[in-house]
């Protein structure tokens, strides 16, 4: 494969490199255009995630380290992102042999060429067209929209870990010119400070983990959501006010067939449990939980048609999760769900590609429901559209907890 399109787009910065590989903590480029990485030094969060994780010089082919791709445009990127090797070769060359013209890549314009995830991400968005009456093609349209998450979860996944990198090249040439000045004592040896910064260096992450943070406000009602880390810079803007667009739920969802909406669990768990899902769809992708909280004299102070709830085992529950999951026209009589500002609902806990081969949402069963750990089904709040997104706007604040690699084998162990 070419390598001309790889140039100025590492994912690793020089000096860091120079540390990592001397510290034994990051491979030489391997044939395939990959690196193995230490996973305590992925993101500037990760050293305090692995903690569990000796730094001692160990194989690279250890579990300790995991594969990132040399550059972040590139072949390797593409199989990094999930596409196999026939498919990955295809999107390569149409990105390496660039028609001339007005259109240019990012790797010839910076600031207005077409992104190279645009280019990987188009592959899938190619098949997304289906028919409703056609199940075979509407479960590929289904499976490709899961896979476009995918994919786009694992290149934010890139991009969080060359920022740390970037962040750490600085840190190094700062730590370089104060080693010249009389009195200077180095605090950086064998790559401790590379790659991982403290977690007061991503915006608004807690020092505390969210398994262990007490949440019961009296008066306040606390609400989850599991994603990945990267998307916590996004979340804030420079003010640190929350953009909660961030937060949309992809389609479709249990209340939401054509329109994206917000979805936050009542359970802690609940939200633990998508979080830790990231994990397991990419290795480079830290998890977070979001925890935003609300007055309980606000949804107390709302009635219908702003808010609605519905539940398990009604037949509206059914009726509208069967539609919302299928992504058919919601019948007369649910259309108050679409219009409300706030649905508090029953969640369903089976993928969308079950609703596929339904005739009915008669053939929904209590074992669809998803339960917590002590047996009860599971509730979420939905703020529907811009009328919800606003009222979280006004009434919430947000926190945002890291989850470590040990929170994870300890809820792995009780699921």
């Amino acid at each position: 494969m070419s390598t001309l399109e790889n140039v100025g787009t590492s994912i690793l910065a020089p000096d860091d490199t120079i540390i990592l590989e001397e510290s034994g903590l990051v491979s030489p480029p391997l044939s395939d255009g990959t690196r193995r990485i230490h996973k305590r030094r992925l993101t500037r969060s990760s050293d305090e995630e692995g903690l569990h994780l000796p730094l001692s010089p160990a194989s690279i082919a250890s579990d300790s380290f995991v594969s990132i791709p040399e550059h972040l445009i590139s072949f390797a990127t593409l199989q990094h992102l999930g596409y196999n090797s026939q498919t990955a070769t295809r999107i390569w060359e149409y990105w390496t042999n660039w028609p001339a013209g007005e259109i240019k890549r990012e790797s010839d314009d910076i600031e207005d060429g077409i992104p190279f995830i645009d280019v990987a991400k188009g592959h899938i968005y190619h098949s997304l067209d289906t028919c409703e009456d056609d199940d075979a093609r509407w479960l590929h349209c289904m499976d490709s929209f899961w896979a476009l998450d995918t994919l786009k979860l694992r290149y934010r996944g890139l991009q969080a870990i060359q920022e740390a990198s970037r962040w750490c090249d600085m840190a190094s040439r700062r730590e370089a010119s104060q080693a010249s000045q009389p009195g200077h004592v180095r605090s950086v040896s064998s790559g401790e400070g590379s790659t991982s910064g403290s977690l007061g260096m991503v915006p608004r992450l807690s020092h505390e983990a969210s398994l262990s943070h007490a949440t019961n406000v009296p008066g306040y009602t606390t609400l989850y959501k599991g994603i990945d880390q990267a998307l916590v810079d996004g979340l804030f803007d420079v003010h640190t006010k929350v953009q909660f667009g961030y937060l949309i739920c992809r389609l479709p969802s249990d209340f939401s067939g054509r329109e994206a909406d917000i979805y936050l669990a009542v359970d802690r768990e609940v939200a633990e449990y998508y979080a830790f899902y990231v994990n397991r769809r990419s290795v480079c992708s830290a998890a977070v939980i979001i925890h935003i909280t609300i007055p309980n004299s606000v949804i107390d102070s709302l009635s219908p048609p702003d808010v609605q709830t519905i539940y398990w085992p009604s037949a509206e529950w059914k009726s509208l999760v069967f539609h919302c999951r299928r992504s058919t026209r919601l019948p007369p009589e649910l259309r108050k769900y679409q219009l409300a500002k706030i649905l508090i609902g029953t969640i369903c806990g089976k993928p969308t590609s079950i609703f596929a081969n339904m005739r009915s949402p008669d053939e929904i069963t209590e074992q669809m429901v998803l339960k917590t750990r002590d047996g009860r089904n599971a509730i979420q709040y939905v703020f529907k559209g811009d009328d919800g997104d606003d009222l979280l706007e006004d009434i919430s604040s947000v926190a945002v907890f890291p989850l470590t690699t040990l929170e994870f084998k300890k809820w792995y162990r009780t699921v």
